[in-house]
């Protein structure tokens, strides 16, 4: 495919947006600190909906999110969820690349993609307190889609959306996707399409190590449990919140500063999430085991089944390619040490699945 003509106004922009691989891991160390006190404060992409900035904190603590299990607990068995029709939730459209679709045209003509992500879940999109770039695990997958579909990864457009507009953003067509640790649900499906899986995780509740909390049980009773607004977190809260009272926020870093203003008692996001949390909080524990399976995926929009089946291609090659492949690269980039132990191989990538 030939590269889209080089513009002004389009180089301009990608100047402004472009994300680097993070440095050492000493440089990373000294950010922390600074990153930390962004928390709270507003900060501005490209374009942006609503939303809080987030950042670094030290790498102590624990080293990798693993659950303090309790010696007696209640928890849900952790099953993959399947809709009305049997299909697995994670299971998308077979990938095929097709220049002749409508939604590829649109994007190819334009020159950029626009995506929805995430710039305060510090190792899968956040902004670096030194650089103002935009960095982490989802990031290098848009970065890798922007490559393969108009043959440069820097022809992005961000756009910070919070957890509860993701939905919307992709309906109204404000970005083309949202890569932003979203995960595939059935109800989901319902409003927006996704790709395969591009990574697999699960809920847990997050508490400061002197907490009582002993997991997602009767220790919640008078509770106050913290979750961002639209989350397959907050749905799990009201079916069962074990007489906590659920507090919501915007997105998930937000329910990690009521957790550390004592606003909050417990945070319940997936695992994945909490062990950005846990590096930047290592006062913080998990809890329990996980409640679900989930697996997180590429949002786009319901009608643009092309775009869904380029993206799932363009994940077959993410995946592939053994110890070079770009989906373990990613891995060693920003989740060793984290989500697990550094040093080790990283997991699997997760298996696609297909519906048609």
């Amino acid at each position: 495919m030939s590269e889209q003509p080089e513009q002004p106004e389009r180089t301009a922009r990608r100047d402004r947006i472009r994300p680097t691989r993070r440095g050492t891991r000493a440089d990373r160390r000294a950010l922390l600190l600074a990153a930390a006190g962004l928390a709270l404060a507003g900060t501005m992409l490209v374009g942006s909906l609503p939303r809080n900035a987030g950042g670094e904190a030290a790498r102590t603590g624990p080293g990798y999110a693993v659950a303090e299990p309790a010696d007696d607990h209640i928890a849900p068995l952790a099953e993959r969820e399947r809709c009305d029709d049997g299909t697995d939730a994670a299971a998308s459209f077979r990938p095929e690349r097709d220049e002749t679709g409508r939604a590829i045209r649109e994007i190819q003509e334009r020159g950029h993609l626009v995506v929805g992500i995430d710039q305060n879940s510090y190792l899968w999109g956040y902004r670096t307190p030194d650089t103002g770039d935009i960095v982490g695990f989802d990031i290098e997958l848009v970065r890798a889609i922007a490559d393969d579909l108009l043959g440069d990864p820097d022809a992005v457009t961000f756009l910070a959306i919070p957890t509860s507009e993701r939905a919307n953003a992709i309906r109204g067509n404000d970005v083309d996707m949202v890569v932003r640790t979203m995960s595939i649900t059935c109800e989901r499906w319902e409003k927006v399409a996704f790709s395969t899986a591009y990574f697999e995780t699960g809920q847990q509740l997050l508490v400061p190590r002197d907490s009582p909390i002993e997991g997602y049980d009767d220790s919640l009773r008078g509770m106050r449990v913290c979750s961002a607004e639209g989350s397959t977190a907050e749905g799990l809260l009201q079916d069962n919140s074990f007489g906590a009272e659920l507090v919501l926020a915007p997105n998930h870093l937000d329910c990690l500063v009521q957790v550390q203003l004592g606003v909050a008692d417990a945070l319940m996001t997936d695992s994945a999430l909490a062990a950005g949390h846990i590096a930047q909080d290592p006062s913080t524990r998990l809890v329990g085991e996980p409640l679900t399976q989930e697996s997180y995926g590429v949002a786009m929009n319901l009608d643009n089944t092309d775009l869904v089946r380029w993206v799932n291609a363009v994940l077959e090659d993410y995946r592939g390619g053994g110890a070079q492949s770009g989906w373990r690269e990613a891995a060693e980039d920003w989740l060793a040490g984290y989500l697990y132990p550094e040093g080790d191989p990283p997991p699997e990538p997760p298996r696609p699945l297909y519906r048609d």
